[in-house]
């Protein structure tokens, strides 16, 4: 198959990246770097500046389009507006934060959205793109909503922090009481499951959410964590954290289970000791 990939070069981009060109497929990316993981087509281009991406992809035909780094409307738009007639699959990387208040856990697919409150303009800008993608008549897109990801290239201090901390005998801070019911998905089944839907006969103009099997306190995320590095846990309780929110964030994965099958969810003890075993 032919795909572009927008980004690629980094966390879950860089997985499906590699993944898809071990398996043979013919795979472009596109970013402002220029960069690679692995050896493919790479296009240097500002996203951003329409006329450079026209130039660099008009021309050419996809069966599918993944779309790791679309983050605001006129993004949306303009890459649209050039590959309207010139993809079979697009598949849109949007985000679980783009769920409104009030919520109903655990949050499905049809729930309301708008973006949460905790994750700012982030979750209303890919609101807007899922609608705009959404009032589209003939386009045909797939939308993926992961929830909190983690995994070894993770580019955000999220579980960094935890284990940084923990082996360095400091205290970890979590915010108020640290209670919040939290669901997680590692990078690597975040990218086995857009490859499926990316290279089998999936249908368009669906949206699923990304999400393991499991959610627990944040609290007993960090105990986990603690668990794997084999030292004693110190929490500190403050009023904010920008690691985790103290906000439950509950998903549902029932829809994308009916896609994948048997599928077998890494689980947090075995992703966070996969993590673990590979950075420290």
């Amino acid at each position: 198959m032919k795909i572009l990939i927008f980004g690629g070069n980094r966390f879950v981009g860089k997985l499906i990246t590699k993944k898809l060109a071990l398996d043979g497929h013919d795979v472009t990316i596109l970013n402002r770097s220029g960069t690679s993981p692995i050896s493919c087509n790479v296009i240097k281009c500002d996203r951003n500046n329409k006329n450079d991406l026209e130039k660099n992809i008009g021309v050419n035909k996809y069966d599918c389009v993944i779309d790791m780094c679309l983050y605001n409307l006129e993004q949306a738009v303009n890459t649209v507006d050039i590959l309207k007639s010139n993809v079979d699959k697009y598949i849109f990387v949007s985000s679980t934060a783009v769920y409104q208040e009030p919520f109903n856990f655990p949050l499905k697919e049809t729930h309301k959205i708008g973006g949460g409150k905790i994750f700012g303009n982030y979750g209303i800008n890919k609101s807007l793109i899922e609608k705009y993608f959404s009032d589209l008549r003939n386009f045909p897109y797939i939308i993926v909503r992961p929830t909190y990801i983690l995994g070894e290239d993770n580019h955000l201090n999220r579980e960094k922090y935890f284990f940084d901390k923990i082996i360095n005998d400091e205290s970890v801070e979590l915010e108020l009481d640290g209670n919040a019911l939290l669901s997680f998905i590692f990078a690597d089944d975040v990218a086995n499951i857009i490859l499926k839907l990316a290279t089998t006969n999936s249908k368009t103009k669906k949206v699923y959410n990304l999400s393991n099997d499991e959610h627990l306190s944040i609290n007993k995320f960090v105990e986990l964590i603690s668990l794997t590095v084999g030292k004693k846990l110190k929490i500190k309780y403050v009023n904010e954290s920008f690691h985790f929110k103290n906000t439950n964030h509950i998903i549902s994965n029932k829809s994308i289970k009916k896609v994948i099958g048997n599928y077998q969810f890494q689980t947090l003890k075995d992703g966070l000791k996969k993590i673990y075993e590979s950075k420290y």
